[in-house]
């Protein structure tokens, strides 16, 4: 079938209730709050502040990329780190050699990336569970090796350079950090904008049938290989855009960027800042950028790097036991709560009837 089996299924489309409109929601209207908020930022803050707020953005599509692998699939993976790689030097190295313009280079980083996830979807799908996590960690283990393995074709230590900003201001009344800021933060935005609509109610009550059970799914109609494919594909097209557009926000890719450590922290990123939210990835990312500065603040030298690591894992510690849907998740929650108790204590207060006055006879 040309279609996405979700849409076709009976029981889990069908069944599903209508959607409100959007406008109606109070969500929608804080998301649209955020961003006004985040397109100020750039004429209040400085333009190194700017650039560490495009690295969480960038950052951020990685992350948004594993929550709808690992967060609404079911699907974990330890390799995203190298995809997100990948999409870098496709992107860098198909600007700078062969002189494409951005968007072609981020096109081209997106079929990459969608490439690279069928070859590697199309086995570790059948596999799963623990299995899917020893290839994926396989592949990020072995991709910084195949990078200074391959140098005359990578630039190896010294990787690939931009000799010019990829996103050059294209007015004197903005910075090239200010634009590249609002360029990075557009993107950010089409991405979980693409990424909410894939998992719409119908398609998120499919993918619950999944995480579930695959008898379950299949049972109800839903083809559980190839919609883990599909996800699997579009989740590695998003990590390989988000590495390109990280990489021109650095303009330049070198294989110390990608270790495994990478890959790991993506996923502590996703845990920490909730894998079932798009606004969690934003926070996770914010943790992978400033963590290791915090560090390196508090202790100068190469033992910031372990004090990061050391950070990752007591943050990701807390936030198991703490809140296990991660931040986003456990804000969510303690809003649900509050809502909850309102409600109790209004219903719960006695009514009030207005009193009558009857005229005595006379």
């Amino acid at each position: 079938m040309s279609a996405p089996v979700l849409d076709s299924n009976p029981v889990v489309s069908k069944s599903a209730p209508p959607i409100r409109a959007s406008h109606r929601r109070m969500g929608f209207w804080l998301a649209i709050a955020a961003i006004a908020v985040a397109g100020t930022v750039p004429f209040l803050i400085s333009d190194y502040d700017l650039f560490n707020l495009s690295r969480v953005g960038a950052v951020a599509i990685g992350v948004a990329s594993l929550n709808l692998l690992t967060g609404f699939s079911g699907q974990v993976s330890l390799g995203q780190g190298a995809t997100f790689g990948i999409g870098g030097y496709a992107a860098m190295m198909t600007m700078r050699f062969l002189e494409w313009p951005v968007g072609l280079a981020l096109l081209a980083a997106v079929i990459v990336g969608a490439v690279v996830g069928l070859v590697i979807g199309l086995p570790a799908v059948r596999m799963g569970g623990f299995n899917l996590g020893l290839l994926t960690i396989v592949i990020a283990a072995l991709f910084p090796v195949l990078l200074y393995r391959f140098s005359d074709f990578t630039g190896g230590q010294a990787g690939v350079t931009l000799v010019a900003p990829a996103f050059p201001s294209p007015t004197e009344s903005l910075t090239d950090a200010q634009w590249q800021y609002l360029v990075v933060l557009g993107l950010l935005v089409l991405t979980i904008v693409f990424l909410d609509r894939l998992v719409g109610r119908r398609t998120a009550r499919a993918l619950a049938l999944i995480r579930a059970s695959r008898i379950l799914a299949a049972a109800n109609g839903v083809d559980v290989e190839r919609v883990k494919l599909q996800l699997f594909v579009i989740s590695s097209a998003l990590a390989a855009f988000g590495g390109a557009v990280f990489a021109f926000v650095l303009g330049l890719v070198v294989p110390e960027s990608y270790p495994l450590i990478f890959s790991i922290t993506l996923l502590v990123a996703s845990v920490v800042g909730g894998s079932r939210s798009w606004i969690g990835a934003v926070l996770g990312a914010a943790m992978v950028v400033f963590l290791p500065s915090f560090a390196s603040s508090v202790i100068p030298g190469e033992s910031s790097a372990y004090l990061a690591q050391l950070a990752f894992a007591v943050v990701l510690g807390v936030c198991v036991i703490v809140a296990p849907d991660g931040i986003a998740g456990g804000v969510r929650r303690v809003n649900a709560s509050i809502r909850r108790t309102l409600r109790a204590r209004r219903q719960s207060r006695p009514a009030i009837h207005p009193t009558t006055h009857r005229e005595e006879p006379r």
